[in-house]
């Protein structure tokens, strides 16, 4: 005889038909979940929208995730603005990110760091090249005995930082 069907779960949180105007952009690790959630809340918005993928804002470059994944972003990217009155991007990556060992095993910890901070630079101009009007954050977590820290990183237009202009341009 199979399991008898679960009660509906009722969500405690009130539904909301405003739109949160804020996207986070982060890597899909479920360690950081929680720690993301609370900063989100205190610091960003109440009612963000999330896009967590491996990497987070590393698929905003298609040379370091790959054409498809920017692909689906750029549309997802496209969506959120037509339909969810965007007006802020924050772009967050975490410390020890499984993608990044992945798609660079010959770098070592602070080159990876480092990585990552260029891609936060990367991602916050290609959303500047293709939606100018949007207001690009960014942020490095780590963590600092046992607890999540979130640290501002300045990705304020650079014009030589990248060279890619805008992700449709290459797709």
């Amino acid at each position: 005889m199979p399991d008898p069907k679960p009660p509906a779960y009722v969500a405690r949180s009130a539904w909301s038909a405003a739109r949160p105007e804020t996207l986070v952009v982060c890597c899909s690790d479920g360690r950081w979940h929680a720690p993301i959630l609370e900063f989100v809340r205190h610091a960003v918005s109440d009612r963000a929208d999330l896009y967590a993928v491996p990497g987070g804002p590393a698929a905003f470059d298609p040379w370091n995730s790959s054409f498809e994944e920017a692909r689906v972003l750029d549309q997802a990217m496209r969506m959120f603005v037509q339909y969810h009155d965007l007006h802020s991007v924050w772009l967050i990556q975490h410390a020890d990110c499984a993608y990044y060992r992945m798609k660079h095993p010959h770098f070592d910890h602070a080159d990876r760091e480092s990585r990552q901070v260029s891609d936060l630079r990367r991602a916050a101009n290609v959303i500047r090249a293709t939606q100018p009007h949007l207001n690009v954050r960014a942020i490095v977590a780590s963590l600092q005995d046992g607890r999540a820290v979130f640290t501002p990183v300045d990705v304020k237009h650079d014009t030589n930082s990248s060279s890619l202009g805008s992700i449709t341009t290459l797709l």
